[in-house]
């Protein structure tokens, strides 16, 4: 992923969008073509830049599902800003 730094949250977003849109899209394409290498790697690469989209927005704005919540001693899923607010 390119330097996060320089991005907005609403930017880093649609490049989470962007990654996981182009996973499912290769997803439903080996539905019908199982046997398709080529597919398969570029599935395997899909995923890979989908996680490292989803980690950096994660780390620099907020969880994204309550599996990647930090909530190891507390529950602190709804603790602080609302993503919502978050992204005004």
């Amino acid at each position: 992923m390119e330097n996060n730094r320089q991005l907005t949250a609403q930017q880093l977003m649609r490049k989470v969008s962007e990654a996981w849109f182009y996973v499912t899209d290769l997803n439903l394409y080996l539905d019908t073509h199982p046997d398709d290498t080529r597919a398969l790697r570029m599935f395997a690469e899909a995923c890979e830049n989908a996680k490292a989209c989803t980690e950096a927005f994660e780390k620099r704005c907020y969880p994204l599902t309550v599996c990647s919540a930090d909530c190891d001693s507390d529950w602190e899923w709804l603790v602080g800003v609302w993503p919502s607010q978050k992204m005004a």
